[in-house]
């Protein structure tokens, strides 16, 4: 039978002996604790154990996890929103911080089990994280999904940038294809930010994460729960209506933009009230080739109407083969026209003479 203390706590690779150092990750198994409010050292449903955690946003906390049974590793999603959310007694079972959130405690689990309907519905897009399953316990809901070994696009970002275009386009082109296809199915994703694309350690792949603000697409008027990162999220997610898959058009625009310059775009209340465009560092332009500055600022319009139509519109904008080396097309164009002409000239003097 599987001892769980042969198993690191930190990165759930196997140990050489119970609670000892790992040697993948190096850290020490004596002592296996998280921080305050977040799941202790234990196992799930029979079969999965809860090892650190990774991260916590507003709807929920992320551990690592294993498998049990298969001996794999994956991520394991609990719905913990910590506004309206404490633990019980028992430091495991969750329920509302008062009698006041309890409806809105319930209403969010039920989130919780339509993001990873909606996460199993893109099982086979690319690019995007998976779901292994799903179930109630402790009065929450679980996801367990697809452990992904690497960074997000932020912790990259830190290290290595701001990027020339030649080196992140190949990153962000596979999550741009991978919106598309979303859009095809009827779903927007509504939360894209450097925070949720992540790099996979072993083949450099990069894949889209957190559906827990994804949905159908809004129509007009009808108002709709919405995730909202400042800088990130477009006019139409403050406003609550109308959101369809320009929304994500927008905060993919604007990621791109971080990644290029470092610098996360302004508000897009702001910018409405002013009515002003994003300026492009002019220390990072010669690393960006023209045509990708001004498919950006369409892409980050503040009016939905004034994006491109479609995701794959604005990808097939920006992949158009150009680099910051390339030399545009009307000069080609020109030199060609002259060497001909220089030809013609040759080949009738020739026989003038």
């Amino acid at each position: 039978m599987l001892n769980p203390r042969e198993y690191c706590f930190w990165c759930m690779n196997r140990l050489p002996s119970a609670d000892a150092v790992c040697r993948m990750c190096g850290r020490d198994n004596k002592t296996r604790q998280n921080n305050e409010g977040e799941l202790p050292f234990a196992l799930l449903a029979g079969k999965y154990l809860i090892g650190h955690a990774l991260g916590r946003g507003g709807f929920g906390i992320t551990y690592v996890g294993l498998n049990t049974l298969l001996e794999k590793r994956v991520a394991i999603k609990e719905y913990f929103p910590a506004d309206i959310a404490v633990r019980g007694a028992d430091g495991i079972n969750v329920m509302p911080a008062s009698a006041e959130t309890e409806i809105q405690f319930n209403y969010g689990k039920q989130r919780a089990l339509e993001e990873a309907r909606i996460t199993a519905r893109v099982a086979n897009v690319s690019n995007v994280v998976g779901v292994y399953d799903c179930f109630g316990r402790n009065n929450t809901i679980y996801i367990i999904m697809e452990y992904i070994d690497g960074e997000t696009f932020a912790s990259y970002a830190a290290r290595k940038g701001p990027f020339a275009w030649k080196e992140i386009w190949p990153r962000m082109k596979p999550v741009g294809t991978a919106l598309g296809q979303l859009h095809q199915l009827k779903l927007i994703h509504r939360d894209i930010s450097p925070d949720n694309i992540m790099i996979r350690r072993d083949n450099d792949q990069s894949v889209l994460l957190d559906f827990g603000a994804a949905s159908g697409i809004v129509a007009e008027g009808q108002e709709s729960e919405t995730a909202l990162k400042d800088g990130y999220a477009p006019l139409e997610q403050y406003q609550r209506t109308g959101i369809n898959g320009r929304a994500d058009e927008y905060a993919w625009s604007a990621t791109l933009w971080f990644m290029l310059t470092g610098r996360r775009p302004p508000n897009a209340q702001q910018r409405n009230a002013q009515q002003t465009d994003p300026v492009f560092p002019r220390k990072y332009r010669r690393k960006v080739p023209e045509h990708v500055r001004k498919a950006l600022l369409k892409g980050m319009a503040v009016r939905q109407e004034d994006r491109y139509p479609a995701m794959e519109e604005l990808v097939a904008a920006l992949d158009v083969g150009e680099t910051e080396f390339s030399v545009p097309m009307k000069v080609l164009a020109g030199i060609a026209a002259a060497f001909l002409l220089i030809t013609v000239s040759a080949l009738i003097a020739g026989i003038l003479l």
